[in-house]
């Protein structure tokens, strides 16, 4: 009997028989589906019954710890490394402008590496690699290439795509797309590390339904990260609303801490969750945006990158205070010190 088989004959019992699985099956079954070894079927079956079931801490390590062996990873010599990713299957109601985040982030002082793919179902909305790529970004680097431009201070940000990082679990897209509904994979994989720091690596994710912090927040210390912000930030993504006050969670020190943020705390005054535009989104338009964020022009898209940014160097401990953190952000891009290090990264 195959591990997967017998992972499906626990979890795909219905709701009054089905039984959890340990970490190392849940690790085993999820390996045989990565390795090709399990038929398309069954892979959909056991991702599906998991997802009805509901999943564990420990099945869930088990699966994040198995996609994490199928990924490279390297080890940079930097002190902080900031690692983040936004859905992977992208915006479609604002502009995901937080593709211009890692380069800010590394300008003020944070080398910071975000992941994706170029698109995904079942939402195929606008992507980091989309927009990036438009700018001239080479979405193909290996992750050596990455460790070596996140080493290197005039630069210090990279985006490392799934094909690249992870090419077994990058396989399973289009299996992915015909379930329909998301597995667990949608979010474990935001949290895999193809780089690690010599000294403290961070995790920054999104998330939307309300049971997800205690989750995420146990897996990251589980896993090795050494801080984790949880943030209720826009479709699932890691800034959050620049009108509202947020509620928020942070991991720190073992701690889980919810965390309300208040943009006017970081000098921020806007009437609007992001960057929405009338029309469709697209990579052009949100390209568009971010150049001029970069380049010092205020508003939305600006606004954005400061609190995304702020936020990031308050919760690593860079900075004790949001506003000193928010006015240091604004600086680095007022001088275009945040533009070119994003030209250094693209050319």
């Amino acid at each position: 009997m195959t591990a997967i088989a017998d992972a499906i004959k626990k979890v795909a019992t219905g709701p009054h028989l089905s039984k959890d699985l340990t970490q190392e099956e849940a690790f085993a079954a999820t390996i045989e589906i990565l390795n090709g070894e399990a038929e398309p079927v069954r892979a959909a079956i056991f991702f599906i019954a998991m997802r009805m079931k509901r999943e564990t801490n420990e099945e869930n390590l088990g699966i994040l710890q198995a996609l994490q062996s199928v990924t490279e990873q390297q080890q940079t010599d930097t002190d902080e490394l900031l690692i983040f990713a936004d859905p992977y299957n992208g915006f479609n109601r604002h502009c995901p402008v937080t593709a211009f985040l890692p380069a800010v982030l590394a300008a003020a002082g944070l080398p910071t590496v975000s992941q994706g793919v170029f698109e995904m179902g079942p939402k195929f909305g606008v992507t980091h690699a989309q927009v990036l790529a438009l700018a001239g970004y080479d979405i193909n680097q290996n992750v050596v290439a990455a460790k070596q431009v996140i080493n290197q201070p005039e630069t210090g940000w990279a985006y490392i795509d799934q094909s690249q990082a992870s090419p077994k679990l990058f396989a399973l897209q289009a299996l992915r797309t015909q379930m329909i509904k998301r597995p667990s994979l949608a979010t474990l994989e935001k949290m895999v590390m193809p780089l690690k720091s010599k000294g403290r690596t961070h995790l920054a994710i999104g998330f939307v339904h309300k049971e997800y912090p205690a989750i995420l927040g146990w897996l990251a210390e589980a896993f090795g990260y050494d801080s984790a912000f949880i943030a209720r930030g826009l479709e699932g993504g890691i800034v959050p609303t620049l009108r509202d006050i947020s509620n928020n969670h942070q991991l720190i020190n073992g701690d889980m801490l919810t965390c309300a943020l208040d943009p006017q705390q970081f000098g921020i005054k806007q009437d609007t969750r992001g960057v929405k535009v009338d029309d469709t989104v697209t990579a052009e338009r949100t390209l568009e945006e971010g150049l001029q964020a970069l380049s010092g022009q205020t508003g939305p898209a600006y606004d954005s990158l400061v609190f995304g940014a702020a936020i990031a160097l308050w919760h690593t401990g860079l900075f004790a205070s949001q506003l000193a953190a928010a006015d240091h952000v604004r600086t680095i891009i007022n001088t275009g010190k945040a533009k070119t290090h994003f030209d250094s990264g693209i050319y």
